[in-house]
């Protein structure tokens, strides 16, 4: 496998391992201070740049396997045109053998376009939710505030009628 599918799949194993992370269901004290250091970390310039460069190095992949999955299928029906017209003096044989390579090389482009989406959705999804999780934080934390400055009792803000 080459490298930069290597690194694709080591990108996913890194998007899911943060989805599970974000996602998943936390009790407020935990689920704070968590966001709050991943919010820290991403905010840093450096890995911020890192990330825009994962980004967009896999929507450079994707491109790049739709358009050869696009000249795979162009291909494949040239091919399966030149088979059926037996114009090229060609063997049944190797005929055949050229279309299954062609078949093998459209189902690797296949995949590879399913990896990369699959990547850019996760991170993207990842980002906005995390950021999301923040603004409601800071929404939580103002009316904490408020209720502070008002000393309400803690059960009193529920049973109120508006």
């Amino acid at each position: 496998m080459t490298f930069q599918y290597e690194l694709m799949y080591k990108t996913m194993y890194v998007g899911v391992g943060l989805a599970f992370i974000v996602f998943f269901p936390l009790p407020r004290i935990i689920r704070k201070p968590l966001v709050r250091g991943l919010e820290k970390i991403f905010s840093n310039q450096i890995i911020s740049n890192v990330l825009y460069l994962l980004i967009s190095w896999s929507l450079f992949l994707f491109v790049s396997a739709v358009s050869e999955n696009h000249d795979l299928g162009k291909e494949l029906i040239g091919q399966k045109a030149q088979r059926d017209s037996y114009a090229s003096g060609t063997s049944q044989y190797e005929m055949e053998k050229t279309v299954n390579q062609t078949r093998m090389k459209m189902f690797y482009s296949q995949r590879n376009i399913y990896l990369t989406l699959f990547n850019l959705i996760i991170f993207g999804a990842i980002f906005t939710y995390l950021k999301s999780l923040v603004k409601y934080d800071e929404q939580l934390d103002k009316e904490e505030k408020l209720k502070k400055q008002i000393n309400v009792p803690k059960g009193a803000v529920g049973n109120v009628k508006q």
